[in-house]
Formats: C-alpha cells, structure tokens, sequence
C-alpha cells in the first residue's frame, strides 16, 4: 500500500535536527549511570535489544497485511522515547536509568534495527520480499541520520556547553511540537485511510504493551531488581521511539509503517500515562 503525505515526508529531514538536541543533552553521567547500576541496566538493556524485537517478530507471524506486520516489528525494535523519562517520573522510577538506556539503546538503532528486520525476514520470508532494501544500506543510512547527528550534538556541547544547556528547555519544544504536528496531522491528511490501519493494528499494538507489562514485572522479579529501577525500565520498554520508527518507515518506502507507529505512540501514551498517574498517587 503506497500513501502519499506531506507531513510523513518531512520526517526524514526533521530527525537528525531533533537527534542534534538528543546530543546536546547528553553526558558522561548518561553513561556512567549504565556502569554504576550494572545489573538493572544490563537487565533493561537486554529488554530494549532483545525481548521486544522478540516480541515484535512473534506478534507479525499473526498479521497478514506485511506492511502492518512490518511496522510493528519496526516499532518494536525503535530505541526508547523521549518521553519515557517523565513517565519514569510519574511512576517513581529510576530516572537516570531510564535517561541512560534511551542514550544507549539510540546511539546502537543504527545496527539493532536492520539485524532484527533481517531475523524477521527468516522467519517471515514475505517480510524479505517487501522490504526490498539492503542491510548494509540501511544501517548506513540510519548512521548518518541517527547516530552521526548526535555526535554533532555532543560536540555542541563539547565546545559551546552554554549555549546548549541554554537550547535544552527550547530543543524539549520543537521536539514536543513536531511530535504533536505529526501526531495530528496525518490522520487528517489520511483520514480516508487511517482509520483502518488504526483499526488492523490496534489488538496487535495492546497485546504487545500487555505482554511487555508481564514481561518487564516477571524478569524483574526474576533478576530481583529494585522497584524505582523495576518502574524506569517498564517506562523505557513500554515507550518506543516514534520519530526514529517513522524515519525507518522513510528509508523502505513504507509509509504504513509510520501510521502503524503512531498508533503505537497514541496508545502507549495514553496507557502508561493512566498507569503512571496512578503510581504517582501511590
């Protein structure tokens, strides 16, 4: 299914600006949280590269439209979101854990997520046929508008640590805002169409985020982690990166999986957000 849209082919342009600002706000701290919590961030590292993928490719066994069965395999494989920081709040998590594993998880999408689309098309070999779009290739170009603009922003603020401090609190805006003008400007753009990928993909999106929920809590339990840092990884693992999926979604000329995306982002959002108000008043 090929969609034309003005607001998805504007993605591919406003995400390494956006990947600047992650950049800009990152520091040695982010990594070093990673080393002095080394248990709960292996175990939350371990979830984001490896069981939802998992989850993702299991899930797309039971789709027939590829292109939906492709986004949420997508998103599934997309680094943390932005977002997960404040809901780890709400929810009394670990925040700095959930600040780290988003740093990390990013700055690696460039390798995790053609690896995973490859292990997708072994067991899915209509996935193969779609996504007619060398790995190699792929990572290369999510290199250049994920990784390297990122390096940008830790130079910025590197050589001008002023300046970028003061750009965080604008950089949080732009982000916000682009992210609401997509979020409401392609179901109007595509409201002839939408509401039926919306519809197809929805069951498929709410099992995943249920058995992410069990998933997180049951390994938790398992690995015997502390509840603050039990909260900032269900945070992290249950929010997804929207503007990198869709950046996917952009390079395979699959503009489904964009939409497929966003209804993952509408979702969670909205799910977790209810759960973290909840814990918040716990």
């Amino acid at each position: 299914m090929e969609i034309s849209s003005i607001f998805l082919d504007l993605i591919p342009y406003l995400i390494p600006l956006l990947m600047i600002g992650v950049g800009t706000d990152l520091d040695i701290d982010s990594f070093k949280n990673l080393l002095v919590n080394t248990k709960s961030s292996l175990v939350g590292f371990l979830i984001q590269i490896t069981f939802l993928p998992i989850i993702g490719i299991v899930t797309s066994l039971f789709i027939d439209n590829q292109s939906i069965s492709i986004g949420i395999i997508v998103i599934m494989c997309a680094p943390g979101g932005h977002i997960s920081s404040m809901y780890s709040s709400l929810m009394k998590g670990n925040v700095a854990l959930t600040t780290s594993l988003t740093v990390i998880t990013q700055l690696i999408a460039f390798g995790t997520i053609p690896f995973w689309l490859n292990i997708a098309s072994i067991f899915n070999e209509n996935i193969g046929l779609q996504v007619q779009i060398n790995s190699t290739e792929l990572l290369i170009q999510l290199l250049y508008l994920v990784l390297i603009p990122v390096f940008i922003g830790m130079a910025i603020k590197h050589y001008f640590p002023q300046k970028a401090l003061n750009s965080q609190t604008s950089i949080k805006k732009v982000f916000t805002v682009v992210t609401l003008v997509i979020a409401i400007g392609v179901p109007i753009e595509l409201r002839d169409i939408i509401f039926d990928i919306f519809r197809s993909s929805s069951i498929f999106v709410i099992l995943n985020l249920i058995t992410i929920f069990i998933g997180i809590n049951l390994i938790s339990k398992i690995s015997k982690i502390s509840e603050e840092d039990r909260m900032g990884i269900l945070a992290e693992g249950t929010l997804q990166n929207f503007p990198v999926a869709a950046a996917v979604a952009s390079l395979l000329g699959i503009n489904v999986i964009t939409i497929v995306a966003l209804n993952y982002f509408l979702i969670s959002s909205i799910l977790v957000g209810f759960y973290a108000v909840y814990k918040s008043r716990n």
